[in-house]
């Protein structure tokens, strides 16, 4: 499940607040050994709990791929969009990456008249999260024209058993249905 750093902390706040309860309520005693008090002054309960708690961010933090394994998008390409969103969701789901890492990264992401367009809308609208920049290089980028484009593309091309391979061809057309129709089954 993905949490923001707000929820994160809130969560953290909630597990110190509910450990100092138990710590107030099982007091060490006087009269009790010291291997019968609840906590043990080595290492307390809170410690244990927060470094366990910390410790599982950390390790998926850790295990978010470096930003050189990232794909990039330069706006070029026939679909290139379609495979840069779908990436990045992937991305996102797998590793519980935040919209604040996330779009963090775009600047980084994003290359040629892609970048210039991010900045471009950066300044204008501001900062926001991943579901409004994969719906606005949807509307940059799967417009009208494209779309018209990639339908001409589809249509004209011919299979020449000389120069193409029948497996790389077919599977170029499929690419090619798949971004116009997203919803059509394989």
């Amino acid at each position: 499940m993905e949490r923001s750093d707000s929820e994160r902390q809130k969560l953290k706040d909630g597990i110190i607040a509910h450990v100092e309860q138990i710590h107030k309520k099982h007091e060490p005693n006087s009269h009790m050994c010291r291997h019968f008090t609840p906590l043990n002054e080595e290492k307390p309960l809170v410690k244990v709990i927060l470094t366990t708690f910390l410790g599982e961010i950390a390790i998926s933090a850790k295990d978010i791929p470096k930003l050189e394994e990232w794909p990039t998008f330069s706006g070029q390409g026939e679909y290139t969009h379609i495979e840069f969103i779908r990436t990045i969701d992937i991305l996102k789901e797998d590793f519980h990456i935040s919209d604040e890492i996330l779009v963090g990264k775009l600047n980084c992401l994003f290359t040629r008249t892609a970048k210039r367009w991010y900045y471009k809308m950066r300044q204008q609208h501001g900062r926001h999260d991943w579901s409004w920049w994969k719906s606005e290089i949807i509307t940059k980028w799967a417009n009208n024209s494209w779309r018209y484009k990639l339908e001409n593309t589809f249509e004209s091309a011919i299979f020449n058993s000389e120069k193409d391979k029948p497996l790389t061809w077919f599977l170029k057309q499929k690419d090619r249905l798949s971004a116009l129709h997203p919803d059509m089954s394989d």
